[in-house]
């Protein structure tokens, strides 16, 4: 059996308003390490995705030697970076003018603090959301590929590259999921290999039937920061002879052989009964969560107030429009969602800066911005009362329960 390739994603992306003590520990454990295995190993190239929101939080909080290592490693050919929305939002659930103005953002940002070796070929979708609005947004910006989950090119061996002929014939690169999680010791994994060996047999084993390559996404924080010494497995895998890690770009030169697919839309976490339901959004959009419903209402409420101040020429617009940007990342909804994930901080700082970006514009009518402080205030008292009740956790337990996952497992190592 040939060598198989490993292109493996180290995504690096923290909330705006995370609590510096958390990033600090998260940088001192995990960003900095990691980017020592490279500066150990030269000739290890590697992807990356960094949105610019998160360039300038390190920079900003007192962490730029994390931006001044990576740009080192840039420097010397090992850094394959990414295009990115600049705070992460859902790209599927946007519109297209809005994912544009974040991209250029995020472009603006890097090239700041990267200059001529920020050069990205390829698009990375939060949460490898896929649909025809995020295949369009890779070939506006000239990209030559995006990631995405396997579901969205179905049930194949990845013996070649998949195009999709609807978004001008972007490569659609898969990334495994078991072996993603079983990479970063999620709670989601039956079996959590330890070792390197272990590691390189889940590898070799998923590179069996025709399958040259395999493309895996790294959480950074979970490697030092969630699981110890977790680090020196990917060190390991890099420095291991029995398979050839490449960056994602680099796949295009070894994989010749290119298809053309028919795209199902999907996510990192679109699961088989919400596929089946044509549903594969469900964690941000769920039709039975009351709270992420209140805030896609504040959500729509702003854009709605925001577009018309623009065509207006408020002064408060781009103020405004800032704050709405920063409240559409994606997290803002999933933490709420219990399943199983329960965060409801991000919620409530989205809900404020909502409600603050439309009560700041001159234009607003009083009756919008009451509408955004009613609305505000609800989402308030929604989490206060599901915290309070109990119903939060009862609905973690029945959604671990239903994908079988024990309660205890999931609290011990919450990846």
């Amino acid at each position: 059996m040939a060598q198989p390739l490993w292109a493996n994603l180290i995504n690096m992306y923290q909330p705006p308003d995370i609590d510096r003590s958390e990033l600090e520990k998260i940088v001192n454990r995990s960003y900095l390490p990691l980017l020592k295995i490279f500066e150990q190993l030269p000739k290890a190239a590697f992807t990356i995705n960094l949105p610019g929101s998160t360039v300038e939080l390190l920079i900003k909080t007192g962490f730029g030697q994390t931006i001044k290592k990576l740009k080192a490693l840039a420097m010397g050919g090992q850094v394959d970076f990414t295009m990115t929305p600049n705070y992460q939002p859902l790209i599927p659930f946007h519109e297209e003018d809005d994912i544009d103005r974040q991209i250029e953002a995020h472009n603006k940002i890097c090239n700041r603090y990267f200059g001529i070796y920020y050069k990205p070929r390829g698009l990375y979708s939060p949460y490898l959301a896929y649909s025809s609005k995020s295949g369009k947004a890779g070939a506006r910006f000239s990209m030559k590929w995006i990631l995405v989950d396997e579901f969205v090119v179905g049930s194949r061996n990845n013996s070649s590259l998949f195009m999709d002929k609807g978004a001008g014939g972007i490569l659609l690169m898969p990334v495994k999921r078991d072996i993603t999680w079983q990479l970063n010791g999620s709670f989601r994994a039956r079996k959590i290999p330890r070792s390197a060996s272990e590691m390189i047999q889940k590898i070799t084993a998923s590179s069996s039937n025709n399958t040259r390559y395999l493309i895996t996404i790294s959480d950074a924080q979970n490697f030092g920061h969630r699981i110890a010494g977790r680090q020196n497995l990917l060190r390991a895998l890099y420095q291991d002879g029995r398979i050839r890690s490449v960056s994602i770009s680099q796949l295009r030169r070894h994989i010749k052989r290119k298809e053309f697919v028919k795209p199902v839309e999907s996510s990192s976490e679109t699961f088989n009964n919400e596929a089946k339901r044509k549903k594969p959004f469900y964690l941000w959009e769920n039709d039975k969560n009351p709270i992420q419903q209140s805030l896609w209402k504040l959500f729509k409420l702003a854009v709605n107030e925001i577009k018309n101040a623009g065509s207006k020429g408020d002064p408060q617009y781009i103020r405004a429009r800032e704050m709405m940007d920063m409240a559409s990342a994606a997290i803002n909804w999933d933490q709420i969602s219990y399943r199983p994930w329960w965060n409801s901080a991000y919620t409530l700082k989205a809900a404020d800066d909502l409600a603050i970006a439309v009560f700041v514009i001159l234009s607003s009518p009083v009756k919008a911005k009451e509408a955004a402080i009613q609305l505000r205030q609800k989402i308030y008292d929604q989490v206060s009362q599901f915290e309070r009740s109990g119903e939060m956790k009862k609905a973690q337990q029945a959604y671990l329960k239903s994908n079988n996952i024990a309660f205890d497992r999931f609290y011990k190592n919450k990846i």
